[in-house]
């Protein structure tokens, strides 16, 4: 009867430890999986967060373009009026020598 007793102790003993391995084999791997699904997850968030930074930089730059073509065109357009008011106050810039001179 002891001897049994014994028996069954050792048996379950050696059930416990086997339950015991296996979920330390589960642990590892439930660990491992969402590791790697971690990774996973910053990998994919890093790959949208620089795409999203280089439509942000792309979308910059074309504003920063058509701002420079703008200012180019208005440039361009002082540029000709103040040519044309130099034009105009040209005649009568000779005119003004011309009666200094002749005086």
């Amino acid at each position: 009867m002891v001897e049994e007793t014994i028996q069954t102790i050792r048996e379950t003993e050696a059930k416990a430890e086997a339950i015991i391995k296996e979920a330390d084999v589960k642990c590892k791997e439930l660990l491992d999986a969402a590791s790697q699904k971690a990774k996973q997850q910053k990998a994919d968030k890093l790959a949208g967060i620089e795409a999203q930074a280089k439509a942000d930089i792309q979308s910059a730059k074309e504003a920063g373009e058509k701002k420079l073509a703008a200012a180019a065109v208005s440039t361009a357009a002082e540029v000709k009026s103040l040519k044309e008011a130099a034009l105009s106050r040209e005649e009568e810039a000779v005119k003004l020598v011309m009666e200094r001179v002749v005086s």
